[in-house]
């Protein structure tokens, strides 16, 4: 089966540049004031200058020197042929889930503080992807968002959805909007807010977690029917049979645990092409002769192309192609071999969701952070990579992760760190899942357990997103053009 829709992912995940749907969440907004269009083709990237904000400090941000730092959550947006187009930044923690009951100050404290978090996401990322941030209405009126990056979109929440806006509100979306900001409406469908905003969005958000398939049809209908230009999203997307419902449905772009959604696949069993690559994991990891994993690949014609054309692209500077397995493997060496089959293993069946590939690189090089400063770090970083890919093998192959990992050789460490979290290597694992998951709490318990601050886990969270979105990262990723 072709692979066409994750090639295309890869290419934009690492730098190689793609044109963005017109329709949907990679557009640009128009000119303020033009009622419902369809958005446009993107201007190029520019981050519109802005003063960096300097961090609040405790008597500013009115907070007790208690209270912990709430915790950075991201999550993919994804478009209909599942490639990640943007990311939602939020926050969540102690102080958040309270900030209902404190003032004005402590709510542009956080808004100031996730605001930050955005502006220290690189431009590589910003090229690519849109970042979405979750905003009320009020948080409109803080300094805090005049320094937002130019890509940036903000998903909106009316203060009160029963009344109109005010002129206040509306002058700000138009400004917000000039400078290349995007808006988008936070579920707010059917409302008197809705309507005195609507010429002022770039989209509508709808989230269909607790809402039943009869209220999420008839809700869909009204806003086609309401504003017929603009795009739908879908938030809150929980399972791929959501995904579907809302696809049928016309949305066109989806946010949710979908992406990483594990199914019960008992049953399930792996293909001879999978059990070929974990073969060769083993035979490298155990040092075997370069001729010995040569024979295996001239075996398999299609993981020899794959090698080959692989190797070529990748040294581009040498005089002249390569033009056998064994030159090709001596030109890659054990430590690149070993990490192409890793990707080869969890890229090659996806059926063109580039988002789960991306999602693994993410964990994998968040874990490798995390690591730096532990322990026998030099020794750990690469076994936490490693085992980040690994950690989502079974979402990747469609198999229970035990079935997933048996074909692989794996030291007992890694192996009771995969299934039982068990050990330092299974601490940094639960850690780098309740972060994806959104589990304050468990991020918290977990960085405490490793000697790590809320705040390093949230910079090292943005230094692997970064990572995964630069460009001299493609060299180490094969293309995908057909699964296995």
């Amino acid at each position: 089966m072709m692979m066409g829709g994750l090639f295309s992912a890869i290419g934009r995940l690492f730098g190689h540049h793609a044109a963005q749907p017109a329709h949907g969440l990679g557009a640009s907004p128009s000119a303020p004031g033009m009622a419902h269009r369809p958005p446009e083709t993107p201007r190029p990237a520019a981050r519109r200058p802005a003063p960096k904000l300097k961090p609040a400090t405790p008597a500013q941000s009115t907070t007790s020197s208690d209270e912990p730092e709430p915790v950075l959550l991201r999550r993919e947006i994804v478009g209909e042929g599942l490639e990640v187009s943007a990311y939602e930044f939020s926050l969540r923690g102690e102080l958040h889930e309270n900030v209902r009951s404190q003032g004005r100050s402590v709510r542009n404290f956080l808004d100031r503080m996730l605001i930050d978090h955005v502006n220290s996401v690189s431009d590589a990322v910003l090229s690519e992807r849109r970042i979405f941030i979750p905003l009320a209405e009020s948080g409109l009126r803080g300094g805090a968002i005049d320094s937002l990056p130019a890509r940036s979109s903000i998903l909106l929440s009316a203060d009160i959805a029963g009344r109109a806006a005010d002129a206040q509100t509306l002058a700000r979306l138009a400004a917000l909007r000039e400078a290349g900001v995007q808006i988008w409406a936070d579920d707010c469908g059917g409302t008197p807010w809705m309507a005195s905003v609507a010429d002022a969005l770039d989209g509508v958000a709808m989230r269909i977690a607790l809402r039943m398939p009869m209220e999420i049809s008839d809700t869909m209908e009204l806003l086609k029917r309401d504003y017929p230009d603009l795009p739908l999203a879908a938030w809150d997307v929980n399972t791929m049979e959501e995904f579907e419902t809302m696809r049928r449905l016309a949305c066109h772009s989806y946010a949710g645990g979908f992406i990483t959604h594990r199914g019960n696949w008992t049953g399930n069993t792996l293909s001879p092409e999978v059990m070929c690559v974990a073969n060769l994991v083993n035979q490298v990891r155990e040092d075997a002769d370069m001729r010995q994993i040569a024979a295996i690949l001239r075996q398999d014609m299609a993981m020899s192309y794959r090698l080959m054309r692989y190797v070529n692209a990748a040294s581009r500077g040498l005089n002249h192609q390569l033009s056998s397995i064994e030159q090709a493997l001596m030109v890659m060496g054990q430590s690149q071999l070993d990490r192409w089959l890793t990707l080869m293993l969890l890229g090659g069946s996806l059926g063109g969701n580039g988002a789960i590939l991306e999602a693994a690189l993410v964990r994998a090089r968040f874990m490798e952070l995390l690591g730096q400063g532990y322990r026998g770090a030099n020794e750990i970083g690469d076994r936490l990579f490693v085992l980040g890919l690994f950690s989502m093998l079974d979402v990747a192959l469609k198999v229970p992760l035990e079935d997933a990992v048996r074909p692989l050789n794996l030291p007992a460490p890694m192996r009771d760190a995969l299934l039982e979290h068990k050990g330092a290597l299974g601490t940094f694992l639960a850690l780098a899942e309740a972060s994806q998951n959104g589990d304050s709490q468990l991020v918290m318990q977990h960085a405490v357990a490793l000697g790590l601050t809320v705040r390093k886990v949230n910079a090292r969270h943005i230094e692997a997103l970064t990572w995964v979105n630069a460009p001299e990262v493609a060299a180490e990723v094969p293309d995908f053009e057909d699964s296995l």
